[in-house]
């Protein structure tokens, strides 16, 4: 019975801890260069931006769009060194399509990025996979993870 004790205290434990930290993907490697997270002299890059999207989707429409522009003009005109893009989805489907999709949402912005004349070597894409956004909305649909962070660094 001792050893049982313990075992059951853990698990109890771990299902606290699920139920009240923010449950978060940790931000994983998976380009040629790591995001240097580098936020500047008085976080000078401190603000995150997001694209969000449809449920099974990498399409960007024109409000996704102007949102990566006004990135683009802020690292431009703040001479950011990198742009960094974390892709997440949902639950929804198995793990592997969804590692897929939320690295599929970061070159969907990569390539707009691109197109409007960030350099590729400067752009550093670390996919979060499937995750549980914040636990707020307990569904396989949290629009919280349907979406590219995007963060300036450095």
């Amino acid at each position: 019975m001792s050893l049982l004790r313990p075992a059951l205290l853990s698990t109890a434990v771990l299902l606290a801890t699920a139920f009240v930290l923010p449950a978060q993907a940790v931000e994983t490697h998976s380009s040629g260069k790591r995001c240097a997270n580098n936020q500047g002299v008085g976080g000078k890059f401190d603000r995150e931006f997001f694209v969000f999207f449809d449920t099974g989707s990498a399409a960007l429409d024109n409000e996704d769009k102007a949102i990566i522009r006004e990135v683009y003009e802020r690292a431009d005109g703040q001479h950011a060194a990198q742009i960094c893009l974390f892709g997440k989805a949902s639950k929804t489907g198995n793990p592997a399509s969804n590692a897929a999709l939320a690295r599929s949402r970061s070159e969907a912005v990569a390539a707009e990025l691109r197109r409007l004349g960030w350099e590729r070597g400067r752009i550093a894409i670390e996919p979060e996979g499937e995750t549980w956004g914040w636990l707020e909305d307990l569904t396989w649909e949290a629009g919280e993870d349907r979406r590219v962070r995007i963060r300036l660094s450095l």
